[in-house]
């Protein structure tokens, strides 16, 4: 994993038939898992993020300093279909509002449309 210290890496996630996004800040070792349904298995997504942030951190001679994983909070979706589109949304919210601050990139409060 390649990142600049002010760019966030954007992975979307698959868990066979449920998408979900992953979004790391590696310099800040800050791990954000979007998922609309909320069910997606945090153990995998645990153990491949940590695993590359220490692989990460290693190769930059940087000190762990995360304890756990951030799960933010973020839309639900409505039906059971829709979560390619939010993975998508999630995406486009990011890149377009120009932060590395996931929080004030995703609207938590509606659901999309």
């Amino acid at each position: 994993m390649t990142s600049k210290q002010d760019q966030l890496v954007v992975a979307p996630y698959n868990l066979g038939d449920h998408w979900s996004l992953v979004v790391i800040n590696p310099y800040d070792d800050v791990v954000y898992h979007l998922d609309s349904l909320r069910t997606s298995s945090r153990d995998d997504i645990k153990y491949v993020t940590d695993m590359a942030l220490t692989i990460f951190q290693s190769q930059k001679n940087l000190n762990k300093t995360r304890k756990t994983t951030l799960w933010k909070v973020c839309p639900l979706q409505v039906g059971i279909v829709e979560c390619r589109y939010y993975v998508m949304r999630y995406m486009y919210e990011i890149v377009s509002k120009d932060t590395n601050i996931i929080t004030d990139a995703i609207d938590r409060r509606n659901p999309y449309s």
